[in-house]
């Protein structure tokens, strides 16, 4: 897997970790970040289906951030700078982090749910179509 696409599931756990998961009867507390200042952040859902697909470009500044909230996806990447491409499957409680200059997509397994973050604001110049991800 390339160094740019980092993926931490993050524990279930009573104890008093700053990042963790607590799966209790009356519900989950996912603390997904402890100290990372952020200026955007985003929710968007995914259902099933080879129409359906989120992302499908890369970011050249972006350092992206997602947690998986429900559901499972399927992320296809390309590391423009490495060449190394690849697909990985993360599930709800996974972290998933993606570094600039990696093109990526996702694809819904089974519907998903997904918190998107990152440090700076939305730049819609910092986007860019990488076609060989449009299938």
């Amino acid at each position: 897997m390339t160094e740019k696409v980092l993926i931490e599931t993050l524990p279930v756990t009573d104890e008093r970790i700053p990042v963790r998961r607590i799966i209790q009867p009356r519900g989950e507390l996912a603390l997904i970040e402890d100290g990372r200042q952020f200026r955007h952040l985003s929710y968007f859902t995914l259902k099933k289906g080879k129409e359906f697909f989120r992302g499908g470009h890369y970011h050249l500044q972006k350092l992206e951030h997602c947690y998986i909230a429900e559901g499972r996806l399927r992320i296809t990447y390309i590391d423009l700078d490495g060449g190394e491409s690849s697909n990985i499957e993360v599930a709800a409680g996974d972290r998933v982090t993606i570094l600039p200059r990696c093109a990526h997509r996702f694809d819904a397994i089974d519907e998903a749910r997904v918190i998107e973050y990152f440090e700076s604001i939305h730049d819609p110049n910092d986007d860019y179509r990488y076609e060989a991800l449009q299938f």
